[in-house]
């Protein structure tokens, strides 16, 4: 056991971003604990797929090309399709390929300026929802900014510091702890709250934020008539998550927006000494005041396994703890 005592979570997770990845070309990208190959059709779609080819080893993102829909290993020429994995063409053979001769193929959705691919430790389909956020579209909104950081830590730690409720006033100096009104909706937390903040002139801000969890390692955050925001926590492995956050602001707000987002990114540097060097307590000793840890791990763990849920998590199925104990 390492630091952690989980597995790679299900979900939704971000593997490049859209501009990283050109028609017709195949990029290397390691996720999962696995070696990954990231390709763009010539007609534009991405596709992920495990990078390693089954017929002699090769690595189908190191040399490997794009032959119109499909991606042809660099060592024999075989020809893999992006979408069932299927090898459907050896180019020196007229020999039917194997059915064995696949690789795993992700399912893939393109938002926000990322790739997303979706993990499931039983390799069964998507059932957790993808946020939409039509402001990403909108032309009086500004163009995608990008912030990028990786730490050793694993996503049910960085989701869970939402949880902690008073370690913004020990870490990030709030003068006082945060709150707010908590909601699960079967594989979707949500968490609504009004936060004030000091301006350098002394004027008080009230921002009303609205975050919606969508499994552990994907959130998306609006904060009211200032800017949006989608987070991805993609696990390299079981002790490394790479993150990618993209803004959109209004136009009419982006000198104001653009500090907020500073703000944000100066946070998040406040956390990582203290997330790289701590272990998960199975059995924490909460006291009152600690916020909705525990709900939040009960939710959680219908992101680990390998079965489809039969059903979602529901906050009435768990009795809160408000005292020391699980």
């Amino acid at each position: 056991m390492g630091r952690f005592p989980f597995p790679i979570p299900n979900g939704w997770f971000a593997v490049a971003r859209s501009d990283e990845v050109a028609d017709g070309q195949v990029v290397p990208a390691h996720y999962f604990g696995k070696d990954l190959a990231v390709f763009r059709t010539v007609t534009g779609e991405a596709r992920v797929v495990d990078a390693y080819c089954p017929h002699l080893g090769a690595n189908l993102a190191k040399g490997g090309r794009v032959e119109g829909q499909l991606l042809e290993c660099p060592f024999h020429a075989w020809r893999y399709d992006g979408v069932s994995g299927r090898c459907v063409d050896v180019p020196y053979s007229d020999a039917e390929p194997s059915p064995k001769a696949k690789v795993h193929a992700y399912p893939v959705v393109e938002r926000f300026g990322l790739i997303f691919a979706w993990h499931h430790l039983g390799r069964e389909a998507p059932y957790i929802p993808m946020p939409e956020m039509a402001e990403f579209d909108d032309a009086e909104w500004s163009a995608p900014v990008f912030h990028e950081f990786k730490f050793a830590t694993c996503c049910q730690e960085m989701a869970e510091n939402n949880a902690d409720y008073v370690h913004f006033k020990y870490v990030h100096g709030m003068e006082s702890v945060p709150g707010g009104d908590v909601g699960y909706d079967g594989f979707v937390k949500t968490v609504t709250e009004r936060q004030e903040f000091k301006s350098k002139s002394g004027q008080v801000h009230a921002l009303d934020f609205v975050r919606k969890s969508f499994g552990l390692g994907l959130g998306a955050l609006r904060l009211k008539g200032v800017m949006s925001f989608v987070s991805s926590v993609s696990p390299i492995d079981e002790e490394n998550v790479h993150i990618r956050w993209v803004f959109v602001m209004p136009k009419s707000m982006e000198s104001f927006s653009a500090k907020m987002i500073n703000t944000f990114v100066e946070a998040i540097a406040e956390d990582v000494p203290i997330w790289e060097n701590k272990i998960f307590i199975e059995k924490p000793l909460l006291i009152k005041g600690d916020g909705p840890i525990i709900e939040f791990r009960h939710w959680a763990k219908q992101f680990y396994g390998e079965n489809v849920p039969t059903e979602a998590w529901a906050p009435n199925r768990v009795k809160r703890l408000e005292e020391s104990g699980v």
